[in-house]
């Protein structure tokens, strides 16, 4: 939240008599800066050196101008420039009787009285700012300049709410007012102080009012008319809307036994030689002369494009071992992905030859790899990459 400045002197002040304020503090501050010259720091000085100095450029000058105009902003603005200067706890501003008699009629020159104001906080002549010779940002004069358009930017840039706290805590106060300037004033008298309260305009109402309607209890009364009874209203059968025809019902349907399909008896599932069953089968026969036990374990075969890639589905795959006639084969999945399950001796394992072909797009050539399964694992996985690097 912006720091609220203080109200004093402003709050003295109404809205028609800020702009002479403004217009006395700037001669006050041309003959406190400069009082051995007649020139005056006159408002195209002040643009020329703020525009050579670059801290405002000419939008921003244009915005300001155009906010100079409301008696909001210009009420904000000086308080702003008093807080901010200092030149609030000045004896000859706060004391105004002690200011010289000035008429402003256009107002005063804002930019020059901002530059006029930091130059005075800083001790600065104003008669050594030359827009010929603009100042380095960091020397005294540069320092001044750099402050008077951060002013200028700030008052910019507040919005409308902010603004509207600021004037209604520097609103005009009659009770703290000082008298007007004697010196500017002309012999017109001081309007009235607005009451704080106004009694409403009483509002009659010709329904309720005595003068518009009078009940005399003596006055006799008419005979009262009987109101005229029309016939009852009756409805007959014939006003009724004839009721909805009986729906229609369809005989009911049979089917008879020769019109129905006979349905083709299942065949029973044989076993091919290529599935995992007739595989398990073969190596128990091929290792049944061992003293090893066998089991099984799962093999998941990975087709991919790349590492982490996307998988390659519908790719063949086959698995053999050495001395089983028989192997297990498939395809793979959507995800590229293809498992089966092998047996394996318990203490020695087993080596399996693994061979995918891959699609005519990257070849259409077959790839083989070896892998041996052990028993103390429930799951490996071999995978196959058409290449390395995505």
């Amino acid at each position: 939240m912006e720091k609220l400045p203080d109200p004093q002197p402003v709050n003295r002040f109404t809205d028609n008599q800020l702009p002479s304020f403004a217009g006395h503090l700037y001669n006050w501050l041309m003959t406190t800066l400069d009082p051995a010259t007649d020139e005056d720091f006159q408002l195209s000085r002040a643009k020329a050196m703020l525009r050579a100095a670059s801290v405002v450029d000419r939008p921003l000058l244009i915005d300001f101008e155009r906010l100079m105009g409301d008696n909001t902003a210009v009420r904000v603005a000086i308080a702003d420039l008093l807080e901010t200067t200092g030149l609030g706890q000045e004896t000859a501003v706060s004391q105004w009787p002690g200011m010289p008699a000035t008429e402003v009629e256009d107002g005063p020159p804002w930019l020059a009285l901002i530059v006029a104001a930091f130059a005075w906080k800083n001790g600065y002549p104003l008669a050594q700012l030359d827009p010929a010779a603009p100042p380095a940002p960091y020397s005294p004069a540069g320092q001044v300049l750099q402050r008077a358009g951060h002013f200028i930017r700030r008052q910019v840039q507040r919005t409308a709410t902010e603004r509207g706290q600021l004037a209604r805590h520097l609103a005009y106060r009659p009770d703290t007012a000082a008298p007007r300037l004697d010196e500017m004033s002309t012999d017109e008298p001081n309007p009235p102080t607005p009451p704080h309260f106004r009694a409403p305009i009483p509002v009659r109402y010709p329904e309720v009012a005595r003068e518009t309607l009078r009940v005399t209890p003596d006055e006799p009364t008419g005979p009262v008319t009987a109101v005229p009874r029309a016939d009852p209203i009756t409805i007959t059968s014939d006003d009724l809307s004839p009721p909805p025809p009986t729906p229609t019902r369809m005989p009911p349907i049979r089917i008879e036994r020769n019109q129905a399909t006979p349905t083709r008896p299942a065949r029973p599932r044989v076993t091919q030689p290529g599935t995992a069953t007739s595989f398990g089968h073969a190596a128990r026969r091929k290792f049944s002369r061992s003293q090893e036990r066998l089991v099984t374990t799962k093999l998941r075969v990975v087709a991919q494009e790349y590492p982490d890639g996307p998988g390659l589905a519908g790719l063949q795959v086959k698995v053999r071992c050495k001395g089983i006639h028989s192997f297990v084969a498939g395809t793979t999945n959507q995800d590229g992905r293809f498992l089966c399950q092998l047996p394996v001796r318990i203490r020695s394992g087993l080596t399996y030859d693994v061979e995918i072909i891959w699609p005519r797009d990257f070849g259409g050539d077959s790839e083989t790899k070896s892998i041996t399964l052990n028993a103390d694992r429930t799951e490996f996985t071999l995978p196959f990459y058409r290449r390395l690097n995505p």
